[in-house]
């Protein structure tokens, strides 16, 4: 734990749920990143070991003692040494303003297929904004959130196997938050190297999806590929979903977007697995 005055509780609380603490290296690489922060008065907490990660974070903050909780992935990497300023700058202006996340972009080693993924799944590749912009896009990768706001709309959940972050965002709007995108904030976050990791993620993400539709339908929502906001709405019906997915992979198939495509294909085959197999988390 790295928080400077040891009598005097830090500013900002840094919660970095891991699985082994290591993420083949990326944990290492972003606590160094962490430690090139222009903005000092931080304390950082790495929870191992803990699942589900709304479970993880939850038990990171009760350790922790600041006032703004700065919520980082495991194999994100700060992309710049102003990220955690340009992060409490936009709490510190705006009371209203619930949760800033910073934009993922492509580390500069991206190979050649990372690439192509990030063209065809936006969310993989985040524009970087140049005023404090409501959106969606703002996720878990990095994010920060007043510690009384989070306790306000009491903490992460810690029965979701996947959905925290479109859970996070409904909660925190539904109590009259804003969810915002910092301006020039920037992480790095890593793509799948390769379409097996790419099928194996969607198929999970499919898997998780069914197991919430079973187990908690009301923890079930969309995610926009849209910078702004606006008028997305994440609640849809069940109905809606699956009339919708056939005209995706028609689209993907037109566009051309063949990673889309099996993609998509793989998250329906984890779906059902999901739906045929997923037992309820404690019944296991």
């Amino acid at each position: 734990m790295d928080s400077g005055i040891e009598d005097k509780a830090p500013r900002v609380s840094v919660i970095i749920p891991s699985l082994d603490g290591f993420r083949d290296g990326c944990v290492p690489r972003l606590l160094e990143s962490v430690k090139r922060q222009t903005f000092r008065d931080y304390e950082v907490h790495v929870v191992k070991g803990v699942a589900p990660q709304g479970k993880a974070i939850n038990q990171g903050v009760a350790q922790s003692r600041g006032d703004i909780l700065i919520i980082l992935d495991d194999d994100s990497t700060l992309a710049e040494d102003s990220v955690f300023q340009r992060l409490v700058d936009v709490l510190d202006a705006d009371a209203g303003i619930g949760l800033a996340g910073a934009s993922i972009v492509l580390p500069p080693d991206a190979a050649p297929f990372q690439r192509r993924a990030a063209d065809q799944f936006p969310r993989f590749h985040t524009p970087v904004v140049g005023e404090v912009t409501d959106s969606d896009l703002a996720c878990h990768g990095c994010c920060a959130i007043p510690r009384a706001v989070f306790d306000a709309v009491g903490g992460e959940r810690e029965d979701l196997l996947r959905g925290l972050d479109p859970d996070l965002r409904v909660r925190l709007r539904e109590a009259g938050y804003r969810v915002v995108l910092a301006p020039h904030t920037r992480i790095y976050h890593p793509l799948p190297e390769n379409r097996r990791k790419l099928l194996r993620i969607f198929f999970r993400n499919g898997f998780g999806s069914a197991y919430a539709r079973k187990f908690q339908p009301e923890s079930v929502y969309e995610t926009h590929e849209e910078l702004h906001s606006g008028a997305f709405r994440p609640r849809t019906s069940f109905a809606f979903r699956l009339a919708r997915f056939p005209f995706r992979l028609v689209k993907a198939t037109i566009q051309g977007q063949w990673l889309r495509f099996i993609a998509y294909v793989s998250y329906a085959l984890g779906y059902a697995w999901g739906l045929c197999t997923a037992k309820e988390i404690g019944r296991m």
